[in-house]
């Protein structure tokens, strides 16, 4: 493989999600919703904020279900035993929250879709209404006309879909269901699916009305072979399909609202339909994929597309030009990566759910990936792995940019770049604040973020158990909350009092399995003062939320705490060859599209160890301009040593922040 191609055979989270999800209102997915309501109980319940909304369960397979995010901004992963992706069904319906990987309905055997119900133990016994009864004979067609097993038909009753909405596998081609007899909606999805190679191709069979009523049986014949429109996209440079996420939407006759989302990683067909005459339908293509040929310069099309009220004969679309993002990214990784590979995900999601794919793609390296909208209520979010770890996949840096379209135009991005270090942050897309206090419920919030690269708007996390981490917070110089495990902790109200204000942080990789050599341990000591009504606490924008303010920017202010922003002159291995090595060193406060505090910043110091923190050797250190210093030292250690670093800066408000990196880079 050359150093900038992308692998397509070697696609490891391209999961073809197929979602339903019931509700009163267009829903972007239950899964999704089930572990939002929990994390916001379990936040309630013990006032800290919870750890990135993560939810994980492990189907009867042995398949693993990973859930992340709350509300609208999620992303579900469904993976093998050997931490590769693989593609999956999701329902979600009534509380419940079905994930079925594509392998076990390809394999043609029978299973029980009630055993891969995710949320079947914490939920309470439900009570079932009875309804007058008729036979519903579902029959599906293979490709060479006979009886197809390899199929699975999602039934929803279009009168009112709390009578009846459930996956119904085929066993040898047939399925027989006693359901409430009415108006029904049907989605058979016949899938194969190469475990080698994980590719999986789907034929999509809708029957968007179907009356089910009588003493005698109503057959639904589900044929594949009228799924004749293949999705595709024609793109403006050459380029090869690799994975799509196709949605539709239905309302039942009182408005409620189900969905189902399809695709595939090899080819998707689907069968052609009018509007629905109940309720309505909205079809969309959420999210195409395609990659440009091997070369020099690498490519890739993430592309989504408007809804429909009826599933079109012509799959075919064009992207629309004046809408597209030219996204140029660079990769980092660490200087001990052992396959020099990493993962890169963009995933779509708007008001009738979403998906999106993940390729390995070489690290260092660099691809641009044009990404397009067709409505503006779609939004792209990206995700970087800088080591590859497979099969250890519970450990892993994972940076999230859920804001990742910014509109038409040329954006940069470096993914990776280290030192990688804790900050509380300097985002310019929509966040959870770090450090924020709510002056009305006297509700304060302290928090890091875990590893953020050399770009403003990264967040990361160490998905391994084996990080270790400490965080603990004074109140002018006095205890008042500590735990380890996640950096986050709330002081409930009313306890927000005017004072000196210090959180203290550390980090430890080393036990996480990572193959990591970088940034390996940090210490972070962050002080800055809280004063009632202050103008260096602006508000926060109403796009961001904090967990003081309930999940809601409303009321909460920005505390003044200092964040660094290191630009160090080092390759895509974060490796320096320089014989005099140079840091452009940011300092400013914790902001959020623009608000924080702007004090000014009086000073700033960077010292370098060769011994591992035994002694230390300061920098020269000059001011550039307001915030901005350039530091510069020697280089004078053997090749493959891993200098550490410490930075210390302070404010005019009496804020201040000392940093200590372990093994902040690599002299080659």
């Amino acid at each position: 493989m050359s150093e900038n191609s992308i692998s397509r055979r070697s696609v490891r989270r391209r999961a073809a999600v197929l979602g339903l999800a019931v509700a009163t209102t267009t829903s972007t997915g239950a899964l999704t919703a089930s572990a939002a309501v929990s994390t916001a109980a379990a936040t309630a319940a013990s006032g800290v904020p919870a750890r990135s909304a993560v939810h994980v369960s492990t189907l009867p397979n042995g398949d693993r279900v990973t859930v992340r995010g709350s509300g609208a901004r999620t992303s579900t992963m469904v993976t093998g035993p050997d931490g590769h992706s693989v593609p999956a069904v999701q329902m979600d319906v009534g509380g419940h929250a079905y994930v079925i990987p594509v392998s076990v309905i390809a394999s043609g055997q029978a299973y029980d879709s009630a055993a891969y119900d995710t949320t079947a133990a914490a939920r309470p016994a439900a009570v079932t209404p009875h309804y007058p009864l008729s036979i519903l004979e579902i029959d599906g067609i293979g490709l060479d006309g006979g009886a197809a097993a390899q199929a699975t038909t999602f039934l929803f009753n279009t009168d009112d879909m709390k009578r009846y909405a459930k996956p119904i596998p085929l066993r040898g081609g047939v399925a027989r269901v006693a359901v409430p007899s009415g108006n029904y909606w049907a989605v058979t999805v016949f899938a194969t699916y190469d475990p080698a190679t994980r590719d999986a191709t789907e034929h999509v069979v809708t029957r968007t009305d179907l009356a089910v009523t009588g003493s005698g049986t109503t057959t639904l014949t589900a044929d594949e072979r009228s799924a004749t429109a293949r999705v595709g996209a024609v793109t403006p440079r050459p380029s090869t399909a690799d994975g799509d996420v196709e949605s539709i939407a239905r309302t039942d006759a009182a408005g409620a609202t189900g969905q189902v989302s399809s695709g595939s990683t090899g080819a998707t067909w689907v069968t052609p339909q009018p509007a629905a005459r109940i309720g309505t339908l909205a079809y969309r293509v959420v999210q195409f994929g395609a990659a440009g040929p091997a070369g020099p310069d690498p490519y890739r099309y993430d592309l989504s597309f408007p809804p429909a009220d009826h599933i079109d004969a012509n799959q075919t679309y064009r992207p629309d030009p004046s809408r597209i993002q030219t996204s140029h990214n660079v990769f980092a990784t660490d200087a001990v990566n052992p396959a020099h590979q990493a993962a890169w995900e963009m995933a779509a999601t708007g008001p009738n759910g979403g998906g999106g794919t993940e390729h390995i793609v070489p690290a260092p390296g660099r691809l641009t990936d044009y990404l397009g909208v067709s409505t503006d209520d779609i939004d792209w979010f990206a995700f970087y792995f800088p080591v590859e770890n497979v099969p250890n996949q519970n450990s892993e840096l994972e940076f999230t940019d859920l804001g990742f379209y910014r509109g038409p135009g040329e954006t940069w991005r470096a993914w990776g770049h280290g030192p990688l270090t804790p900050q509380v942050g300097q985002y310019t897309n929509a966040m959870a604040c770090n450090a924020c206090v709510n002056p009305s419920n006297g509700v304060m919030d302290f928090g890091i973020t875990e590893f953020a690269d050399s770009d403003p708007n990264s967040a990361a996390r160490d998905l391994g158990s084996g990080y270790t981490e400490t965080f603990s917070v004074y109140r002018d110089g006095v205890q008042v909350a500590t735990q380890p495990g996640w950096p986050h902790t709330e002081l409930p109200g009313p306890t927000a009092q005017p004072g000196t204000y210090r959180m203290v942080y550390d980090a430890d990789t080393t036990g996480s399995g990572l193959p990591m050599s970088q940034s390996t341990k940090t210490h972070t000591d962050i002080t800055f003062r809280y004063a009632t009504g202050s103008a260096e606490q602006p508000a926060l924008p109403t796009d961001d939320f904090c967990y003081a303010g309930g999940f809601d920017s409303t009321g909460c202010e920005i505390l003044p705490a200092l964040s660094l922003d290191y630009q160090l002159v080092t390759d895509g291995s974060d490796t320096s060859r320089l014989p005099v090595q140079l840091l452009d060193l940011g300092v400013g406060h914790q902001s959020y599209q623009g608000q924080g505090s702007h004090a000014a910043i009086t000073g700033a110091t960077v010292s370098v160890s060769y011994d591992a923190g035994k002694t230390w050797v300061p920098a020269v250190v000059a001011p550039t301009r307001d915030g901005h210093y350039l530091a510069a030292w020697p280089n004078n250690a053997p090749k493959g040593s891993t200098p550490w670093l410490k930075v210390t800066a302070t404010d005019a408000i009496g804020g201040s922040i000392s940093q200590t990196v372990a093994n902040a880079y690599t002299i080659g």
